[in-house]
């Protein structure tokens, strides 16, 4: 998500459904005076893929109330001069000030520094920094070295592998692969076996194998590589005993394609094959996760994870857990971002040589491991969409890249056809359809359980629930983070939609109002609320005509009364 586009209204509503900061923003009271030391964040800010956003005028403890800028040109100075002298390479930071509920607002987007120029570093200290969900903390040194080796192209794949020879490798796997190699190209065609593994970069001129060469199409690579393999593992489930550890730890090891095929069997083994319904009522078999888009994700976190010496302490994994599937793996994204993810033009291939090789590389099962064209992700997304189920959620925090595959109930024929039928239900997303059949059944959805049910930003949660809102399907109980969204009247719902934008603390003020008019003063005497909370809470309900203002003589004698 590009939090460092989004205007000052979109923060402050993001925020507020969060409850907390974001890994993207971070927002500081600074009504009385500038806020302590920043540079931590602006050296995290500096590393994260994106840059990110620092809000000054917002009161976290206060459920991300606008206390305002203690004076905002001052503030834009100093956090400038943080920019430029605090941390190294110093960073580049627009500002943009606003006015929020009668306050002033400072937005302050800090972009990433190039790839040539990370980490950026605090220099007091010399440390650096990357976000975690609503933090900074303090890289370590297998990091920085990850930052190091990404500012130039990643050459890693083709380094040889000390102690190995041609005899390391797989005669079978080098079979195939051979044959693939001749029946693409005429040019390799017409060379002997050797010259096509040097040519393609299995072996060095030297005649040992390079390390993609032995990832591969090696006999057993982990003799001299031991974490180019999977650790996968069943997380505890809900309901299991207090303590229970996780299940079905297990490793793959082999060759990568070897590798690719033990971890789309362990999904299947791990997760039970259910009845899916179409539109017609008809049902099929099929597994929980779709086995063209686990084998994608897997295939992905092998052959792009980072082969460089700094994270070779670590292995692609695999988590199973009641609700998602996580697949994680060394090494960000490369020349590309997130939201650029399924282009066919794509980025770079962070090991260019193991990318190559794998598009002749099949397995026991006979499929390549990877096609070469750019339609892995896009693979994925149809494949979930064919199954009913919403796309994957990426990660990539720089230096290690997450994909999560969220495992959601299959709909129902009845529910199936109880949405076909709902008026304005067409071209709703998976998740929204899903959402909708839930609150059929009686529940309720906030900002925060409808992205812990199915992972996503939160904008994009506040936005699919939104939408449910105005086409009539939902209603909006509450603001901010205590918004709540249930059932709307055009999908049979008893819910007024008098009160789908109820303000948080409106239904108290209501009820006071309910007796006649009071002024300001007297509403926060009798619901023991802060001016500021009323205030905010009246101005919203005067523009939802839930309440009228009779003018009296002066501001302070301003009342408002409950409408009809």
């Amino acid at each position: 998500m590009n939090y460092v586009s989004l205007d000052v209204n979109d923060v402050v509503d993001l925020l507020r459904a969060e409850g907390s900061d974001v890994s993207g923003i971070e927002a500081k009271a600074a009504h009385e005076g500038y806020p302590r030391d920043l540079a931590p964040t602006l050296s995290a800010f500096g590393n994260m893929p994106g840059g990110g956003l620092i809000v000054l005028g917002l009161d976290e403890r206060a459920g991300f109330d606008v206390v305002g800028v203690y004076d905002a040109a001052n503030a834009q100075m100093r956090l400038g001069a943080q920019a430029r002298d605090a941390v190294t390479p110093p960073l580049q930071v627009s500002f943009e000030t606003s006015e929020v509920d009668g306050n002033s607002v400072v937005l302050a987007r800090v972009r990433d520094l190039p790839a040539t120029d990370k980490p950026c570093q605090v220099v007091e200290t010399g440390d650096a920094y990357l976000r975690s969900y609503d933090g900074d903390y303090r890289i370590s040194e297998f990091e920085r070295q990850g930052f190091v080796a990404n500012r130039g192209v990643p050459r890693h794949d083709q380094a040889p592998v000390e102690g190995a020879s041609r005899e390391d490798l797989d005669d079978k796997l080098l079979g195939i692969y051979l044959a693939n190699c001749r029946g693409r190209s005429r040019r390799l065609g017409a060379m002997t076996d050797e010259e096509i593994l040097r040519h393609t970069w299995v072996l060095n001129h030297e005649g040992a194998p390079t390390v993609a060469g032995l990832y591969a199409l090696g006999a057993y690579p982990q003799t001299f590589l031991p974490t180019l393999s999977i650790t996968a593992s069943v997380a505890p489930f809900p309901g299991d005993p207090p303590g229970t550890r996780s299940s079905d730890i297990a490793r793959f090891d082999g060759p990568l394609p070897e590798q690719l095929d033990q971890a789309v069997a362990w999904v299947r083994r791990n997760t039970a094959t259910r009845v899916r319904f179409g539109a017609d009522g008809h049902g099929s078999d099929e597994p929980a996760y779709p086995t063209d888009a686990v084998r994608e994700l897997v295939a992905n976190a092998l052959v792009h994870r980072d082969l460089g010496p700094h994270a070779l302490n670590q292995r692609v994994t695999m988590t199973l857990k009641h609700d998602r599937l996580v697949i994680s793996n060394p090494g960000g994204l490369l020349g590309l971002t997130v939201d650029q993810l399924g282009a066919r033009s794509g980025g770079s291939a962070r090991n260019q040589r193991l990318y190559d090789i794998s598009q002749d590389v099949q397995s026991e099962l006979g499929r390549r491991v990877i096609e070469g064209i750019g339609s892995g992700i896009i693979t994925v997304r149809e494949s979930l969409a064919s199954a009913g189920m919403t796309p994957p959620h990426f990660i990539d925090a720089g230096i290690h890249f997450v994909a999560i595959v969220p495992d959601h109930a299959l709909l129902d024929p009845d529910d199936l056809r109880w949405l076909a039928a709902l008026p304005g239900a067409h071209g709703l997303s998976d998740t929204q359809r899903h959402a909708l059949a839930a609150m059929r059944h009686g529940e309720s959805w906030t900002n925060r359980s409808l992205r812990d049910r199915f992972p996503m930003d939160s904008t994009v949660a506040r936005t699919l629930l939104t939408d449910l809102a105005e086409r009539g399907l939902a209603v909006a109980l509450g603001d901010g983070g205590a918004r709540v969204y249930k059932l709307g009247p055009s999908a049979g719902g008893a819910v007024s939609p008098a009160y789908s934008a109820l303000p948080t603390h409106g239904e108290t003020i209501l009820n006071v109002l309910t007796g006649g008019p009071h002024d300001i003063k007297s509403i926060v005497k009798a619901t023991e609320l802060s001016d500021r909370q009323v205030r905010y809470a009246i101005n919203r309900m005067l523009d939802d005509a839930l309440v009228e203002k009779l003018e009296g003589p002066g501001r302070q004698g301003s009342r408002y009364r409950r409408t009809n």
